[in-house]
């Protein structure tokens, strides 16, 4: 089963970023069963993002944090937008490209063409694979996911 819980902000934050998580799901993971996604409103400027998204304790238990502030300070594309982001290592640490590892300190592990996982944590932020990744896939479902709901750019 597919639980989605999304707390915080405003009542219409939490409604269309409903739409976006279902319709990523949908569009993203149309077989995975078994999953809970929690998005939750809180601040998350200070800490130097829009947004974050990480694993549980339970490998099939998905966190995304989103500014609060957020839908006041840009537009309703870039809102959707970074929900998209945060989605994206979503599909990443389902399907097993991205690892959430604590052993030794905090580590973000990427599925490699040869199958083997790599520690990428030392590369600059903007380089590191599953954010060039995730940037890339944003804004194709951010287009894709308005037109489909009607949503004005």
């Amino acid at each position: 089963m597919i639980d989605v819980d999304i707390t915080g902000g405003l009542k219409k934050d939490r409604e269309l970023a409903s739409e976006v998580v279902w319709w990523c799901m949908d569009m993203l993971m149309p077989r995975h069963r078994s999953m809970g996604i929690t998005l939750e409103f809180k601040k998350t400027f200070e800490e130097g993002a829009q947004g974050f998204c990480y694993q549980g304790d339970d490998d099939r238990d998905l966190y995304i944090d989103i500014d609060q502030r957020l839908s006041r300070s840009v537009s309703k594309e870039e809102f959707i937008s970074c929900i998209m982001h945060e989605m994206v290592h979503v599909w990443q640490i389902a399907t097993g490209r991205l690892k959430d590892r604590f052993r030794g300190g905090y580590k973000k592990l990427w599925k490699c063409k040869d199958g083997k996982y790599r520690d990428y944590n030392n590369i600059e932020y903007l380089k590191q694979p599953w954010e060039v990744q995730a940037r890339k896939m944003e804004g194709q479902l951010t287009v894709a996911f308005m037109e489909q709901y009607g949503h004005e750019r």
